[in-house]
């Protein structure tokens, strides 16, 4: 019932590829040289604003970023004005922080910390282990060299960061659809084991640090990838793996997807762990919604309301993150990727290329104050 094709999985997390460049040239940055981007502190909390919305529901509500949108001064104003939570788009991923075996480069990710302090955001690293937007060089790795290599990447990462990551997407995607280690990935080839050493690597390195397992289309109750998902989790649990807690990414597709009562049931299910759940990448298409713009932008709040919704009946639900600031910076406005998905434009954010509210916008509020 539910797809995503492979270059959705990969071409989201590309954003803007004239700024992988610039990632790649960065010299390795000490802990110590974490600085303040300059940006300014926004005036006042506005009741008005998803941010206070979501304290006073005692859930987080967060944005993922990247630094070279900041040259806009109305980008890190609004994000600081309407999130509590940020997580780094591009800026820590393996390509980026380890390009060459052996030589790191945080000056990305630093941006992003030292933003999120300066304004009081709670900080998501994304992401430790991933098949996808790897530096060339560890796809030839195989056996002990890539498990020498994950295990080293995870250590580095994670202390560079530590006590300034809240929490960290150790592991992303290890599955495919059908509850399988995924074919496509250098990892699977460790076996599943290679998953429990991530994340003691990870605990090791950051032990204040709370570890997540994330993937997408793991939203609907009993899904083959679903099902995979909890006995994997259940298992680490029952072996004494230092596990926190699971991210659903929520990249919606509007033709099919599980009703709000469908992923409430999911994330209790996943809460009987002992895990606390979030909403990671969360994004909502119009394209393939019929009818006029405007029943698209109604149904798109629908849609991300009945999402809020479900967390919030869920106690162990903890926070929602959108895959973006506004429609002009999503990977699904990138003229590259849209034109394969078609039937753009996507829309798929809370706020318009003028920064302006959406329907959704006012929808994920409402839901946020439990009406």
């Amino acid at each position: 019932m539910l797809r995503r094709s492979g270059w959705a999985r990969i071409g989201r997390n590309f954003g803007q590829f004239g700024a992988i460049a610039l990632l790649l040239s960065g010299g390795c940055v000490p802990r110590e040289s974490i600085s303040s981007t300059g940006s300014e502190t926004p005036s006042g909390a506005d009741g008005d604003t998803l941010r206070a919305a979501a304290a006073e529901a005692q859930r987080f509500i967060g944005a993922a970023a990247a630094t070279w949108f900041f040259e806009n001064p109305e980008y890190p104003r609004v994000l600081a004005r309407e999130f509590d939570s940020l997580t780094p788009e591009n800026e820590m991923k393996w390509y980026a922080i380890e390009p060459e075996a052996g030589r790191f480069t945080f000056e990305g990710g630093d941006k992003l910390v030292a933003f999120a302090e300066e304004h009081g955001m709670r900080l998501r690293g994304h992401t430790l282990v991933w098949h996808s937007q790897l530096a060339p060089w560890v796809k030839d790795l195989t056996g002990d060299a890539l498990r020498a290599a994950m295990l080293r990447h995870v250590t580095e990462t994670a202390k560079h960061y530590s006590g300034h990551v809240k929490q960290w997407d150790v592991v992303n995607e290890a599955f495919d659809n059908a509850g399988q280690l995924r074919a496509d990935s250098p990892f699977s080839a460790l076996g599943v084991g290679y998953i429990a050493e991530a994340f003691r690597a990870a605990r090791a390195a950051d032990p204040a640090a709370e570890l997540f397992y994330n993937d997408y289309d793991i939203e609907a109750p009993t899904s083959p990838k679903t099902n995979a998902t909890f006995e994997l989790l259940k298992g680490l649990k029952e072996a004494g793996v230092p596990l926190d807690g699971v991210g659903l990414q929520m990249h919606i597709d509007p033709r099919a997807w599980p009703s709000a009562d469908d992923m409430r049931q999911t994330f209790e299910r996943f809460a009987t762990l002992g895990l606390h759940v979030e909403i990671t990448e969360m994004d909502v298409p119009v394209g393939e919604i019929p009818g006029t713009a405007a029943e698209k932008l109604a149904a798109q709040s629908e849609l991300a309301r009945g999402v809020v919704r479900a967390c919030m009946s869920v106690p162990a639900c903890t926070g929602i993150t959108f895959w973006g600031l506004t429609d002009r910076h999503s990977w699904l406005s990138n003229a590259e990727w849209a034109k394969l998905r078609g039937n753009g434009p996507h829309l798929p954010l809370l706020l318009d290329e003028q920064y302006g509210k959406k329907p959704v916008y006012a929808g994920v509020l409402a839901a946020l104050r439990g009406k």
